[in-house]
């Protein structure tokens, strides 16, 4: 059996580069990468026909996604479905508020009439009318609000919520090991963070993510997740880079060929990555961009290049200068002249996270050190409203 693992599409048509909105024929440049990455993964499936494919989540970039976001997801989920069965779940960025069905994914409910296309945003088993047998678990992401609205759950800090609802995450687990048929092949499709995973530099999160522990997930014959942007273990990652924090990470979709070893009992699985071409981040040292040492020799057009560093006032003027007349499209000046940025040890400097900004703020002063911890909770919580626009607004799947 061949099964095309894939997720963190992140359609949307909002997208920026080198901090720019730029549209190509009214459409946004990075949607573009993302149609091109999707258009080679349905290229993929029709040279090389899988007998299953999975979309592990976030399909789109939030849960009101723009018409030509919907058009695209739509004609490359219809197109895989003629190849093979799809199992779509909710993601994070997908969920909708309340208890309403997930409204990113309300148009596949229709799909389902009229092709295999099993879509998912709360806890389900579903059989796959495949051979040897399949059966697919599914476990979206969850949304924390439900817990909230419970008494005993209210003064629970956003950490505390997490955990809780990480460990009800591993009871579902446990309650579908309970289903898991030894003469089929169960495969577990999520979208949360198994404990020690890689999260990318780039990709928004929820504070306190929740996770679940790796104990759990191994006990089905396969586990194919969404939600980290990082290619590992049990993820696939994201299909196009999103900035600079992803500028040397590889995106792209897996394959698995999975075959049941009658003779000892167990499935056997061999796992392929497959690299598609994606849009190129490359950060440039300020003090070899002056130098002229060759570094942007043979960049392409379509490169996004930022030149990163600190320097002096001069410099910093003859830089901007240099950036003008390599009249590269995608040019980002990220050059400091003073700042409290980070240094770090190769001599760059790096934009303060949420945590480190605030402890440079209150560095000399005093009196507040013991709410130190809580103002960065809440500013960590705040900035993630911010940058997705919904908060928090994700419930407790329920068995």
């Amino acid at each position: 059996m061949r099964i095309l693992h894939t997720g963190d599409w992140h359609l949307t048509n909002r997208g920026t580069v080198a901090g720019r909105y730029v549209l190509r024929h009214g459409v946004n440049l990075t949607l573009w990468d993302r149609i091109a990455a999707v258009r080679g993964i349905c290229d993929n499936a029709e040279q090389d026909p899988p007998d299953l494919i999975v979309i592990a989540g976030d399909l789109f970039d939030h849960p009101n996604p723009e018409n030509v976001a919907i058009k695209v997801a739509v004609e490359a989920v219809e197109r895989l479905a003629d190849i093979a069965p799809i199992v779509v779940i909710k993601g994070n960025h997908d969920g909708a508020k309340g208890n309403e069905f997930a409204n990113a994914l309300a148009p596949f409910g229709r799909l389902a009439l009229r092709h295999g296309v099993y879509v998912s945003d709360r806890p389900t088993v579903i059989p796959i009318p495949l051979t040897p047998k399949t059966i697919v678990f599914t476990l979206p992401y969850p949304r924390k609000s439900a817990l909230r609205s419970e008494p005993q759950y209210k003064t629970l800090s956003p950490e505390e919520l997490g955990r809780l609802v990480g460990f009800k995450l591993e009871e579902i687990l446990s309650g579908f090991t309970t289903e898991i048929e030894h003469d089929a092949i169960n495969i577990l499709v999520g979208h949360f963070t198994v404990a020690g995973g890689m999260y990318s530099k780039e990709q928004t999160v929820p504070p306190f993510d929740i996770s679940v522990r790796k104990e759990f997930v191994d006990k089905f014959d396969l586990a194919l997740l969404g939600h980290l942007h990082e290619p590992q273990s049990y993820y696939c990652g994201t299909i196009a880079r999103s900035g600079f924090g992803e500028e040397d990470m590889k995106v792209g979709f897996k394959v698995y060929d999975v075959q049941p070893d009658k003779e000892v009992g167990v499935i056997r699985s061999d796992e392929e990555f497959i690299e598609l071409p994606a849009r190129k981040y490359l950060t440039v040292k300020a003090e070899d961009f002056l130098k002229g040492d060759g570094t942007l020799a043979g960049v392409d057009s379509e490169t996004v290049v930022r030149i990163k560093g600190r320097v002096q006032k001069f410099e910093r003027d003859d830089i901007v200068k240099k950036i003008r007349e390599l009249r590269l499209p995608f040019v980002q000046n990220a050059v400091e002249i003073e700042s409290d940025s980070v240094k770090t040890e190769g001599g760059m400097s790096d934009e303060p996270t949420v945590e480190e900004a605030i402890r440079i703020w209150v560095k000399d002063k005093t009196g507040i050190d013991k709410f130190i911890d809580k103002i960065v909770e809440g500013a960590k919580e705040i900035e993630y409203r911010w940058r997705t626009g919904e908060g928090e607004d994700h419930a407790v799947p329920k068995d």
